[in-house]
């Protein structure tokens, strides 16, 4: 199945929120039983391409434990994904205890200001697969970040990119947040303590699977970025945010399905 992700512009600075129950978590170490290479196989991860098909998807890890994403370069070459095992019961059993809030925390670096105009990131997924819950990508070679989530345009329902303003700031880590909340529906990516939020339309859909994603973005240079401490789990909202600024500007890019 494939669904369509639109850029639009324009979103507002929130404030954090603690976290509850973790439902997943690694640091992609030697000590969890990680070895240097291909991620695929490993310890329940899976990697996918669509036009190659599962484990083609350029995700490995390092000699020093960290976890590289990397874009293709060939204009055959679509977007790129690598997830771990479902977490959907368990979310679901979450939501039930009160915390209705998926949050996904991990490190990134991005190693340089590159060439490539490839976009790298994560996305939190619904059970079909074609919905984003909540998600980021960075253009690698700006260091914009932009904020992704399934969102009504005016009637029109789907997975779209809001861009902001905000870089990240490059050889360096930086912790990115997604939250996603599913009573209402809203949206967040923080950037280090800088966060942004959008009144989505996903309230009453149910969490499934967290993505590394890397998409060559219509160029033929590679483009890389690196991930550690990934953590996946739930909170109770905290009330309290700015409002959505705006929106604009449509543009279709295609994505994946396992």
């Amino acid at each position: 199945m494939k669904s369509f992700l639109f850029v639009a512009t324009a979103v507002a600075c929130v404030s954090s929120a603690a976290s509850a129950g973790v439902i997943y978590s690694t640091g992609f170490n030697a000590s969890e039983g990680y070895v240097v290479g291909n991620l695929n196989g490993q310890q329940g991860w899976v990697t996918y391409q669509p036009s190659a098909g599962t484990g083609s998807a350029a995700a490995n890890i390092t000699a020093d434990g960290r976890m590289q994403m990397n874009s293709g370069t060939s204009a055959a070459e679509s977007a790129r994904f690598a997830w771990n095992a479902n977490y959907g019961a368990q979310f679901d059993i979450e939501r039930a205890a009160g915390n209705t809030r998926l949050y996904t925390t991990v490190e990134m670096n991005v190693p340089r200001a590159q060439s490539s105009v490839a976009r790298i990131g994560l996305y939190n997924y619904d059970p079909t697969g074609s919905k984003i819950l909540s998600g980021f990508y960075i253009n690698v070679n700006t260091g914009i970040l932009t904020l992704v989530g399934y969102y009504n345009n005016a009637g029109t329902v789907g997975n779209y990119g809001f861009t902001t303003t905000t870089a990240i700031t490059f050889d360096t880590w930086t912790t990115m947040t997604t939250t996603w909340d599913s009573d209402t529906g809203r949206f967040q990516v923080f950037m280090g303590s800088t966060g942004f939020y959008v009144d989505g339309a996903g309230a009453g859909l149910t969490a499934n699977q967290t993505d590394f994603y890397a998409s060559r973005n219509g160029g033929t240079i590679v483009g890389t970025a690196l991930f550690d401490n990934l953590e996946v789990g739930t909170t109770t909202p905290a009330p309290g945010a700015m409002a959505l600024l705006g929106v604009a500007g449509l543009v279709g890019a295609r994505r994946r399905r396992s």
